[in-house]
């Protein structure tokens, strides 16, 4: 029997253009095996910088179809977007998202930028330097969320917010997440939604597909070693397979996969969370 590591590697690499693209959202439950997995390269921080086109190959040959990067200026680590992007696409490798330090103030150049990288969202990852402590802070962050998505919307592009564990803080009765979610527009902001944070932060991540459906286009799946640090997937405490199970309902169309802490190397690490992911949740 064909190994099914093997074949989504077959797959990702023999349909890397338009079909191999497909969102995890796109696909029935009965064809999840299909869905390109992501790898968020802050996983690989050590080595990605250093020596970008060697730790992009060890990317690809572990089976991942997609990429997100971190840092995004209009350039990934020094490499101007045109030229990154022909590197990575060279290796079966699809920059669908990136972390960038966008403001209201500063989007429409980052935007223009993204463009040349091929990118579908910009994703911010934390509130950065604003004020971020009080209610009216996270009021005011969602209403400039919802600045930059319209920009962001006229590009054909998705704007997205990344969570930690303090968005889940509760002051005066409100959860602070929360606030994010219900002060922008769907049809504006979308939410990367990492699971081990959310975790962290003490709450269910299915109990927000339910509370918030259609509202977490991305996900970053880490795993929750009993020490509280991140692990290889499948190798801790979070229950995958209950999450992904409800995958549609949370709106997501793509995941990557981030580890922060190591057991192992962070090269062995994302192998072994490819294999996991391909033979157990896919």
């Amino acid at each position: 029997m064909t190994n099914r590591r093997q074949f989504i590697k077959t797959l990702t690499v023999a349909a890397a253009g338009a079909v191999a693209m497909k969102s995890f959202a796109g696909n029935s439950l009965g064809n999840l095996h299909k869905a390109p997995v992501g790898l968020q390269l802050w996983t690989l921080r050590d080595t990605i910088q250093a020596d970008t086109l060697n730790t992009l190959k060890q990317v690809s040959k572990a089976g991942y179809a997609l990429i997100e990067p971190y840092g995004f200026d209009g350039s990934f680590y020094g490499i101007p977007a045109k030229e990154f992007r022909k590197m990575a696409e060279d290796l079966g490798l699809q920059i669908t998202a990136t972390h960038t330090g966008i403001t209201a103030g500063n989007a429409d150049s980052i935007i223009e930028k993204a463009n040349d990288a091929g990118l579908k969202y910009l994703v911010l990852p934390s509130a950065g330097d604003r004020p971020f402590a009080s209610i009216e802070d996270y009021k005011q962050l969602a209403a400039e969320m919802n600045i930059i998505g319209a920009k962001a919307q006229k590009a054909s592009l998705r704007f997205g917010y990344h969570n930690h564990s303090h968005e889940f803080k509760e002051i005066e009765g409100k959860i602070l997440y929360e606030i994010l979610l219900s002060e922008t527009d769907p049809d504006l902001v979308c939410f990367e939604l990492d699971l081990f944070w959310i975790v962290k932060g003490g709450y269910d991540p299915v109990n927000y597909f339910n509370n918030f459906p259609g509202r977490f286009a991305l996900w970053h799946v880490k795993d929750m070693a009993e020490t509280g640090e991140s692990t290889v997937i499948g190798s801790g405490t979070i229950d995958l397979k209950k999450i992904f199970s409800q995958a549609k309902k949370s709106g997501m169309k793509y995941f990557f996969v981030e580890q922060e802490e190591y057991q192992s190397t962070p090269i062995q690490s994302i192998f072994d969370s490819y294999t996991f992911i391909s033979d157990q949740l896919l």
